[in-house]
């Protein structure tokens, strides 16, 4: 089940930090649902191929939500994180800002 713009917790902080250009895409802002889709496609994101972010943004992810309840469940059962001390696992937006880098070699695990 696609997560809805106003479920996102996230969504205005992950919008003003994606870096991805496909500004009419449905799935932008929304990172648990774009980190999906490209993997059922076998591609990764833009923000996992070495996009640049603005640098602006960088701070950005400490206002973000710690934890994100209505997703986390759901994004858990996708999740093939095996770093066992991880706070990040099923928020998917707090985790690609966790492994952000501009050179594209920070990838998530879904995402390598």
């Amino acid at each position: 089940m696609a997560t809805m713009r106003e479920e996102c917790v996230n969504y205005a902080i992950n919008l003003q930090m994606c870096p991805c250009t496909a500004e009419n895409c449905e799935n932008r802002g929304i990172c648990c649902v774009c980190l999906q889709a490209h993997a059922a496609k076998g591609s990764k994101v833009s923000c996992m191929r070495g996009t640049e972010r603005g640098p602006g943004t960088m701070g950005l992810g400490d206002q973000a939500a710690k934890s994100c309840a209505t997703n986390q469940e759901r994004n858990l059962e996708s999740c093939v994180c095996t770093w066992e001390p991880c706070g990040n696992k099923g928020v998917c937006c707090n985790c690609v800002r966790n492994h952000f880098s501009v050179d594209g070699s920070g990838r998530v695990a879904c995402m390598k």
